[in-house]
């Protein structure tokens, strides 16, 4: 859970938390949510912007994530009503547009050509036990958290909350291997996977590159991933 910073702490019985019983949490593309109090339980979205520091007013985009988890621009004079559960969640963000993309076909918005896998899978209100999905015309790509996912391409962007199995299936030296779906490390794997005594495990990435995984190193194992080994240098097999 990330950990919100509360704009007025208080001091005790007569703090602002008292006279400002309405509170909201903005952010911006980091995430980094602040918690804002209000005294008034209808507040414009300029009012919003203002106290979280935007200006100038008119290079920001201002905008809501609704109770049903879409996400809405929101216009400087429109209203919100805080009194309504689940109004409390804005994004303050510069920029110009938003680009629009569905989540199991919920309406989103987002003020940015991309944005990181992990902060997607948050607008999304994904839990540990979702994968976050990518539509394709060839099947669904899973999202993964440290990617930057473009809102670029042609078309409206569409994702789906898939039930996340337990197990992936990766590949060593082209054979299958089926594996808990946690965090490995290079011994971990090369026991699994047989590698020969003295050899060295490598991950290949996806534009083909090999990366040595060095003694102790920690992998988080994803669907389709594929290793190899080789033989240190100076040494044959």
């Amino acid at each position: 859970m990330r950990e919100l910073v509360d704009e007025n702490p208080g001091n005790g019985p007569e703090d602002s938390r008292s006279a400002a019983p309405f509170v909201i949490d903005v952010a911006d593309e980091t995430f980094a949510f602040r918690r804002l109090p209000f005294d008034d339980p209808e507040v414009t979205a300029a009012q919003i912007a203002e106290a979280f520091g935007a200006h100038p007013l008119d290079q920001f985009k201002i905008l809501q994530q609704l109770a049903s988890g879409e996400i809405e621009t929101k216009r400087p004079t429109e209203t919100t009503d805080l009194r309504e559960p689940g109004r409390e969640r804005f994004f303050v963000v510069r920029s110009d547009r938003t680009f629009g993309f569905t989540v199991d076909g919920l309406s989103l918005e987002w003020p940015l050509p991309t944005i990181r896998g992990d902060h997607l899978r948050e607008l999304a209100r994904a839990t540990d036990d979702h994968e976050l999905v990518r539509v394709t015309p060839d099947g669904f790509e899973p999202v993964e958290d440290d990617e930057t996912v473009s809102f670029t391409l042609a078309g409206t962007e569409e994702f789906r909350l898939e039930q996340r199995p337990d197990t992936v299936t990766v590949t060593y030296r082209e054979d299958p291997f089926e594996l808990e779906r946690r965090v490995w490390t290079t011994e971990e794997l090369m026991q699994v996977f047989g590698v020969p005594a003295g050899y060295k495990l490598d991950l290949i990435r996806p534009d083909g590159e090999f990366k040595e995984l060095k003694p102790g190193q920690k992998i988080k194992v994803r669907e389709g991933m594929a290793f190899t080994s080789h033989v240190p240098a100076g040494q044959s097999s």
